[in-house]
């Protein structure tokens, strides 16, 4: 088996990532009753899409160890908390939705794959300075409104994002001129 797909079907409980098979490619277990921690260590290695969207999963997570081709996260509208790490993303990595939950710390964005395109983190609790200047190429689309951000954010051109509700935040467009 190579695809789990169970969105929309009101499962309970919990679930160990660790224990799915090791040819998995696809896992969508998206808007269901979910709950526990997320050990995202132990994902099958080849795992590309892992959609986790809409259940009550708690706890910390670690981006630490995802699969080397992993090109799809989300993990958006759970419960989750704490830091996260951005600096040892898979290099496959072409979206990240990790909005609406209550993660916290900064946004370090030196080090994100070059193939990065899609990046939510709106509706947590992010704070600190955001540095831009190192964001790769391919990225087309970022939204970290509604966090608490603060400085001035430069966005280069070409990048579309949201930045609103962050009361500390200083928003400038680098424009280029020919």
């Amino acid at each position: 088996m190579k695809t789990l797909r169970m969105f929309m079907n009101a499962l309970s409980g919990t679930i160990q990532l660790a224990g799915l098979p090791e040819k998995m490619e696809v896992i969508s277990l998206a808007s269901n009753k979910l709950t526990g921690s997320l050990d995202l260590d132990g994902l099958p290695a080849d795992v590309q899409a892992l959609n986790l969207t809409q259940n009550k999963f708690t706890g910390e997570i670690s981006l630490k160890k995802l699969p080397k081709g992993l090109r799809f996260l989300t993990l958006s509208a759970n419960q989750l908390s704490g830091a996260v790490c951005l600096t040892s993303l898979p290099p496959a990595l072409d979206t990240l939705y990790l909005e609406n939950n209550t993660l916290e710390g900064s946004l370090d964005f030196r080090r994100l794959p070059k193939s990065i395109r899609n990046l939510l983190f709106d509706e947590n609790r992010f704070s600190g300075t955001v540095d831009l200047g190192n964001l790769p190429e391919s990225r087309t689309f970022l939204d970290v409104k509604n966090n608490a951000l603060s400085g001035t954010v430069r966005v280069p051109h070409g990048l579309s994002g949201f930045f609103g509700e962050n009361n500390e935040l200083t928003v400038e467009r680098v424009e280029i001129t020919i």
